[in-house]
């Protein structure tokens, strides 16, 4: 018996549960107005497929109470394409062999600028796996990047309170860590060397980030890994219920990443269509009323802009996804980690979401608030 991350229940009990909901207890969550971890269940199931119609005005109406007709606006930066893993299904995996960059500081400033010119006022530091980008060497960039970003957030490697403390403290006030797959069982065959192969480090440091302070704790899976998506969302939920009672002074985020295939000849073992990524993030929405949702640029303009209308609160735009990509973008070259569906501008994105009755916001945190 499997048993899961953060969970009472195996999962092959959840999974039996979910695969016998009936519509008619799924109808019946729809009403609940503080709904249970056994609705999450119902909105996730085979049984909820049939019933998207019905469920986005409920989610639009929760995502209208908490969140108005805002969609907080937000741009990647990556710092080093280096890494010390292995993952099967990366395109920075260490196995690969090709010309890497490393950003200096300075570099740093000036993929910023170009990111702050484009109107962003919420920027995403992407580390990846590089030892050599250290926590003071991040804390120097945060510092600062503070005096032209209101709001800063970090992917970053798996660490301990102390240092996570220290990107806390220069400035930066959200982390967030993909777990990639919650399912013990699959994580080894897909993170077979380097740090990422201690599952159980990775899964514990967003709490060393709760007890770090960041005021924002982000999570998500990259789905199309395992085969039973359901089971992955409701890992995902599981351990997002831990983290709110845990580090309830702490705001929940979750992304929603399709994982794609990469031009070293991986191919997406379990791809999920997206009809059931829809269905997955309704769900999230429906449950988690005051969580941050966000779709990247994976997805297409044309779905995001639809998924905002019910669910979203936050979207990236005009995203490059490797170092130095905003001034290669501007020279005429671009290598990623993965494939954009969406490469629109940030003028775009914004005209699609006021044209859909929503209201781009680009400040979502003030300094004074900050300190």
């Amino acid at each position: 018996m499997k048993m899961l991350p953060y969970s009472k229940y195996t999962a092959e009990e959840l999974d039996s549960y979910i695969n016998n909901v009936t519509q008619e207890k799924v109808k019946a969550s729809l009403l609940r107005r503080n709904p249970q971890f056994v609705d999450f269940l119902h909105f996730i199931s085979p049984a909820a497929a049939d019933l998207i119609p019905e469920m986005t005005p409920y989610a639009a109406a929760i995502k209208r109470r908490y969140f108005g007709n805002t969609i907080r606006m937000f741009a990647p930066l990556y710092i080093s394409n280096f890494c010390i893993n292995n993952c099967v299904y990366c395109g920075f995996r260490k196995s690969f062999q090709y010309e890497r960059r490393r950003l200096s500081f300075d570099e740093v400033m000036n993929e910023a600028r170009i990111i702050h010119e484009m109107g962003h006022d919420s920027l995403l530091l992407i580390t990846g796996e590089d030892p050599k980008i250290s926590p003071d060497f991040t804390a120097d960039c945060i510092r600062e990047l503070k005096h032209k970003f209101d709001y800063i957030n970090i992917e970053y490697y798996p660490m301990r309170e102390p240092d996570y403390r220290k990107l806390f403290e220069a400035g930066c006030h959200g982390l967030t860590i993909f777990q990639e797959t919650y399912d013990p069982e699959l994580y080894p065959s897909l993170h077979p060397s380097g740090p990422k192969a201690d599952y159980h480090f990775r899964l514990n440091a967003l709490a060393e980030g709760g007890r770090a302070g960041f005021y924002n704790l982000g999570m998500g899976a990259l789905l199309g890994l395992n085969p039973n998506w359901r089971i992955e969302a409701t890992n995902l939920a599981i351990h997002g219920m831990w983290i709110r009672k845990n580090f309830w002074k702490s705001h929940i985020q979750f992304s929603f990443p399709r994982i794609t295939p990469t031009k070293w000849g991986f191919n997406v073992p379990a791809p999920i269509t997206q009809d059931n990524l829809e269905q997955m993030i309704l769900a999230f929405r429906l449950f988690f009323h005051e969580a941050d949702l966000i779709l990247s640029t994976r997805e297409t303009l044309e779905f995001r802009l639809h998924m905002a209308e019910s669910c979203l609160s936050h979207m990236s735009a005009a995203s490059q996804v490797n170092p130095g990509g905003y001034q290669d973008h501007l020279d005429g070259k671009s290598l990623g980690q993965f494939k954009m569906h969406d490469e629109s501008s940030v003028e775009t994105v914004a005209a699609g979401l006021r044209s859909h009755g929503l209201e781009p916001v680009f400040k979502d945190w003030d300094m004074s608030f900050a300190g």
